[in-house]
């Protein structure tokens, strides 16, 4: 509760270096390092600010390591209570407390909730409010959140970087291969998102599409060895999608997941909670993915991700228009082949290619908050626009 709150005695210095902390679970091998790596590569270096992580979690591996590179103070702080962890916050004088890990599993929102740092922010974790009177402000992008749309959803303030999170692809990805189609005389949809993701409504949608394309194919991928495979084929026979058009791949390393690419043409998104990494991934492997935008964060993501590329065909707002983009896309083989050449160089240019650029928003992003709260100003909603910073545009795409 608010009452319960320290007062906070960080010196109001609007142009000081701000001690910043990550707290977060998944300084690991995990989908939120793979995002946040690359943006404190370039944050490493920057004079202004000074980095501190609060690693929550048992396991250290390889990506730990890596990780511990890119800060100067790093704590292992697993062991510890909430309220452990928020005095030791305090102690450090944090200035920005940055949450990576919204609802997910082993978050420490209670520590958040005790206010330990005059400015909390949410960032790339859960996609969707902590509802915590405590966090300030919630990082997004323009794709993501559009202004306006979804604000009310949100206990924070929302801040739009130039993309939300860069994307780091797999160092041993196989290279891009010509569209399966021209070799196989149709198209292959693919999904490579969890199987508790496609839900009966998800299976007759894509039915719909897989009867709209004659001789049409679909792959899914990440299945697990129980009887989810009988329920997905009993779902989709109900919908006259027969066994023969569907192949079941299960689980696998990441050389053999990003492969699996190759038999697919175009990729099938969930909803109401769409693919975000997996959507990624495909679209390395030179493969667009078909999305349905949602009316919540968790339904965003595939339409931000289509956004940044410039993939607006790819982008539905209804079940008509799903079928019916879909059903255009997999008609023109030729775009469709030449496109997926191109796919990598795409999200390269974009800002999600950019950790540069996303790292620059950042710190633009956390002194604007340091002003404000400086000023004795509230939290507020801005953006932080690709064409207001200066960055060294050689390296941007690193």
């Amino acid at each position: 509760m608010r009452v319960h709150w320290p007062a906070h005695s960080n010196r109001k210095d609007p142009e000081r270096c701000l001690q910043v902390g990550f707290v977060s679970s998944d300084l690991r091998n995990h989908a939120v390092a793979n995002f946040i790596e690359p943006v404190l590569a370039q944050l490493a270096g920057e004079r202004r600010l000074s980095l501190h992580a609060y690693a929550a979690q048992r396991i250290e591996d390889e990506v730990t390591q890596r990780l511990r590179q890119h800060l100067r103070h790093w704590h292992s702080v697993a062991g510890i209570s909430d309220a452990a962890l928020a005095d030791r916050i305090r102690s450090d004088s944090i200035d920005v407390l940055i949450d990576l890990s919204g609802h997910t599993a082993h978050h420490r929102l209670l520590t958040f909730a005790r206010k330990p740092a005059p400015l909390q922010v949410s960032w790339m974790g859960y996609p969707g409010t902590t509802g915590l009177q405590a966090m300030d402000y919630f990082l997004a992008d323009p794709f993501y959140l559009p202004p306006g749309e979804l604000d009310d959803q949100f206990v924070e303030s929302i801040v739009r970087l130039p993309a939300n999170a860069p994307f780091l692809p797999f160092a041993g990805a196989p290279p891009v291969s010509p569209l399966p189609a021209l070799r196989q005389g149709h198209i292959t949809f693919g999904s490579f998102n969890r199987p508790t993701k496609i839900s009966p409504s998800v299976i007759a949608l894509w039915s719909r599409l897989l009867t709209a394309v004659p001789n049409s194919r679909m792959l899914l991928g990440a299945m697990r060895p129980d009887r989810r495979v009988d329920q997905l084929l009993e779902d989709f026979a109900r919908h006259g999608v027969e066994r023969d058009r569907l192949s079941f791949h299960p689980r696998s390393d990441m050389p053999t997941y990003l492969s699996l690419h190759r038999q697919v043409d175009i990729c099938l998104d969930t909803f109401p909670y769409t693919g975000g990494t997996t959507t990624l991934h495909a679209l390395w492997m030179g493969v667009p993915t078909l999305t349905l935008a949602g009316h919540t964060a968790a339904g965003r993501p595939g339409a931000s991700i289509m956004g940044h590329t410039g993939l607006d065909a790819f982008i539905s707002h209804d079940a008509a228009g799903f079928v019916a983009r879909g059903v255009a896309c997999a008609t023109d083989i030729t775009a469709l082949a030449a496109l997926r050449a191109g796919l990598r160089e795409r999200l390269l240019r974009s800002a999600i290619g950019q950790p540069a650029l996303i790292a620059a928003g950042l710190e633009r992003a956390l002194r604007v908050m340091w002003k404000r709260w400086c000023d004795d100003l509230p939290p507020a909603a801005f953006e932080v626009r690709a064409q207001d910073l200066e960055i060294d545009h050689s390296i941007a795409g690193r």
